[in-house]
């Protein structure tokens, strides 16, 4: 396995970890081909001034259906987790991929990732999970196991996927996840792109938890990983070298709070920490920290979370305003809709591009069968009625112009 594109995905303001995570991929694992998803929407000037040395992207470049109005409804976090997978599938259709390793902006390699290549060899999706040891205490039960319960299984600052059949399939089905229910509504079992990947190994044959101690070592991990020094000061986890990072929650401080609270704030983990707040303060005098791309409308002004969540949820107002970004009077609409009690319930997020295909697809296939069957025009009429009633007769115009277009 020796054809392998790693990927970040972040936004402006994490240039300086991209950074860090960069010239630590080049140092480890020089052979990887280095892309960056930059969830922004720069001119091609801006991207060459930042000299990564790295392939970019943006989501404008990753065929997501309607993206301008599908970004409108996530948050800047929702956003770079939910144009993940639809990076991943494009860099598996590079004819020069054998395989596509995702890393969070705020990881840092320490060592090669030989066990990662050969497990690719082996198996088509690679997850780490959050534990790979049982808790010994009730305090540690309710702050690492209940948390990995509420926010998923697998931690998604890391994910390898080789380019087979069923890596690909993996990666339709999380584009089409991603694209309807990447949020984070806890309350709803959703989180961003997390939760989902609880469901993968009983979806898809070929995936392999990788439990080594030095792979993924972070704030609510490395009480259990044994972190000492070795020859040459090299950091070992559990008496090897310490495959990669991640400083999650480092600038909330919820990163620090962690350590403390499990009796890890002295030591190696500290010289860790601090080692690496040098790095970024040292690449953050190459990098302004500009507005997000996705901040505010076309006019300047913000937009509110809340709106963003009342657009994603009311088909009504997608097909109302199906330019939200510039769209007069949407504020206003917004603002009427976000005050509305809740629902409830979890909507299906964004109903135009992408989403619309299974019921585009199902409602075709019900004309052609009533036309030998007529007994299936009432199951034409409910399927209608529902479209109607989530989006209007707009919307129902729309899937079928979309439905007629695929079959020409």
């Amino acid at each position: 396995m020796s054809r392998i594109h790693v990927f970040t995905s972040a936004a402006g303001n994490y240039l300086p970890k991209v950074r860090v995570l960069f010239d630590s991929i080049a140092e480890h694992q020089p052979d990887w081909q280095r892309h960056l998803l930059l969830v922004e929407d720069w001119t091609d000037a801006e991207c060459a001034a930042l000299a990564l040395d790295a392939e970019i992207c943006q989501p404008r470049e990753l065929a997501i259906p309607d993206w301008r109005p599908w970004a409108f409804c996530h948050s800047m976090v929702e956003l770079c987790t939910a144009v993940k997978p639809f990076m991943l599938r494009q860099l598996l259709a590079l004819d020069d991929c054998d395989a596509v390793v995702y890393l969070d902006p705020d990881i840092c390699l320490f060592s090669a990732l030989l066990d990662v290549i050969a497990a690719l060899d082996e198996h088509a999706i690679l997850l780490t999970p959050h534990q790979a040891q049982p808790e010994t205490s009730l305090a540690g039960v309710m702050a690492n196991e209940l948390t990995s319960l509420r926010y998923g299984t697998y931690n998604l600052g890391f994910i390898a996927v080789a380019s087979n059949r069923t890596g690909r399939a993996f990666a339709d089905w999380w584009c089409h996840r991603a694209y309807r229910f990447n949020r984070d509504d806890v309350p709803n079992g959703l989180f961003t792109d997390q939760r989902w990947m609880d469901l993968v190994p009983g979806l898809f044959e070929g995936v392999h938890v990788l439990r080594q101690a030095h792979l993924n070592v972070a704030s609510w991990n490395a009480h259990q990983r044994d972190l000492k020094r070795g020859e040459g000061d090299q950091v070992l986890a559990m008496g090897q070298p310490l495959g990669f990072y991640h400083f999650t929650g480092l600038d909330s401080g919820n990163h620090d709070a962690a350590l403390q609270y499990a009796g890890q704030s002295e030591g190696i983990e500290a010289d860790l920490v601090q080692n690496y707040r040098e790095a970024l303060a040292e690449r953050a005098r190459q990098y302004s920290c500009a507005t997000w791309s996705f901040a505010a409308f076309s006019d300047g002004s913000a937009v509110d979370n809340a709106w963003r969540r009342a657009y994603r949820d009311d088909a009504t107002l997608q097909a109302r305003f199906p330019d939200p970004w510039q769209a007069p009077g949407v504020a206003e609409a917004l603002n009427e809709a976000a005050e509305r009690p809740a629902q409830g319930f979890v909507s299906p997020g964004f109903s135009a591009g992408l989403g619309d295909e299974l019921d585009t697809r199902r409602l075709a296939t019900q004309f052609v069968g009533a036309m030998k069957r007529p007994a299936q025009w009432g199951t034409i009429a409910k399927a209608v009625s529902r479209i109607i009633g989530r989006e209007g007769w707009r919307g129902l115009r729309r899937r079928m112009s979309r439905s007629s277009e695929e079959q020409m």
